[in-house]
């Protein structure tokens, strides 16, 4: 494409150090699956047929150059390779970190301020905790590459190191970093998989499964949510959880048959409780839970008066103290009922959600909230909520929603 180093890493979302440690690898550096595939859209929708040719032209070099180097045949299948995961961070500080022998005071300490991530989300939506969570998780990735470990903490550090990791994933899903959020999840998953802990890697999978299904991509939130199905040996809740995966995929992909079928088998695995072996994480698969999801699918086939119902339902079941979880669900229920022409409905619901909108920092909430009133805007005659629905609007964009993320953080560094 004939960029700069800087210019093709800002194209790909990845630091200049990833793709420098591509060049300089000699063929031994290869892109992790998931880079792989931001590596194949670019080549499929951001390339001209010149940039195309070029490429065809480099690939049949190099692999002639390299076949010819190792004696194989021209029809000889490399196999390829896994691969070292993105520096996540600054490229120099990589380098200039000197550290401490990580112990058991410094797992404890991560443990410690994991729990102050999940209360922060708790209470004030992923924008507020995603920035220290992130810059957390690029500090322990950096000291898990250049500190020595003591050996017997070794498993407990990669296994606080892969939670931190799920967290971290999940703020930013709900902060809008989206190239983030695959990048920071993936790290996350290798981390549990060298602690052995498959509790972790279970949840960071299926927070894949959702970012996947969220970013209208629907085969790959199927495909991860069946895989870890068919590999079996879960418990009923786990079950649950992944089955509701499998219908949200379903119904994006516009199978409805299907995704009601999914639904109903995790319906039926909840109701079988949970067992001594369930991990501790398993309370927040709830039934108000299980009931925006049944929403979900409703509203993912047009069935907007069933799902009014069904996140009316589970927004009631929210406790008030769960400040974040209740705006989600109150913004949920008035998108539906916008879209089902629920106008004294939508009234009723504007009234708690506007004061939570000011205490609440989530794009992916506001996100959902503007495309709901630029859909009130189609509506004609104009309803009676719409006055009151752009006041909301104007709220929100003078936050800074609506807007580039770049415009936003100058403006909030400007504030």
């Amino acid at each position: 494409m004939r960029k700069s180093i800087r210019d093709y890493a800002a194209l790909l979302g990845v630091e200049t150090t990833t793709i420098n440690n591509w060049r300089s690898g000699l063929g031994s550096v290869r892109p992790r699956s998931m880079t792989q595939g931001i590596l194949d859209t670019t080549l499929e929708r951001r390339t001209t047929p010149e940039d195309r040719a070029r490429f065809e032209q480099i690939v049949a070099e190099g692999e002639a150059a390299w076949r010819a180097r190792h004696g194989r045949p021209s029809d000889d299948a490399e196999p390829i390779l896994p691969s070292s995961p993105p520096l996540l961070g600054p490229p120099s500080a990589a380098t200039a970190i000197v550290s401490a022998d990580l112990d058991d005071d410094y797992v404890e300490s991560l443990h410690s301020r994991i729990r102050q991530l999940v209360d922060l989300d708790a209470t004030f939506g992923g924008d507020q905790s995603s920035g220290a969570a992130l810059q957390l998780f690029r500090s322990v990735h950096r000291k898990l590459g250049a500190a020595r470990c003591e050996p017997a903490v070794e498993r407990d550090l990669y296994a606080a190191a892969g939670e931190l990791g799920e967290v971290a994933g999940w703020l930013l899903y709900d902060a809008g970093e989206h190239e983030l959020v695959r990048h920071v999840n993936s790290e996350a998953l290798q981390f549990s998989r060298l602690a052995g802990d498959r509790n972790m890697e279970l949840l960071t999978l299926q927070n894949m499964s959702m970012h996947a299904g969220y970013l209208g991509r629907p085969v790959e939130a199927l495909r991860i949510a069946r895989m870890v199905l068919d590999q079996g040996s879960l418990s009923p809740r786990l079950e649950a959880m992944f089955r509701v995966r499998e219908a949200r995929a379903l119904a994006r992909g516009g199978d409805q048959q299907g995704a009601a079928r999914a639904f109903a088998q995790a319906r039926s695995r909840y109701l079988d409780g949970v067992t001594d072996n369930d991990p501790p994480w398993v309370w927040w698969i709830s039934n108000q839970e299980l009931g925006w999801h049944e929403a979900m699918v409703w509203a993912d086939d047009g069935k907007w008066t069933r799902a009014v119902d069904a996140f009316h339902a589970s927004a009631e079941a929210v406790p008030r103290r769960e400040i974040r979880s209740r705006y989600i669900h109150l913004a949920s229920l008035f998108s539906a009922q916008i879209h089902a022409h629920a106008w004294r409905e939508a009234e009723n619901t504007l009234r708690p959600l506007v004061p939570l909108v000011d205490e609440v920092r989530s794009t992916r909430t506001a996100t959902g909230l503007l495309e709901a009133i630029a859909h009130l805007e189609t509506i004609a005659p104009a309803p009676p909520v719409r006055a009151e629905a752009r006041q909301l609007r104007e709220f929100l964009e003078g936050a800074g929603y609506g807007r580039s993320k770049q415009a936003r953080r100058s403006s909030e560094c400007t504030a």
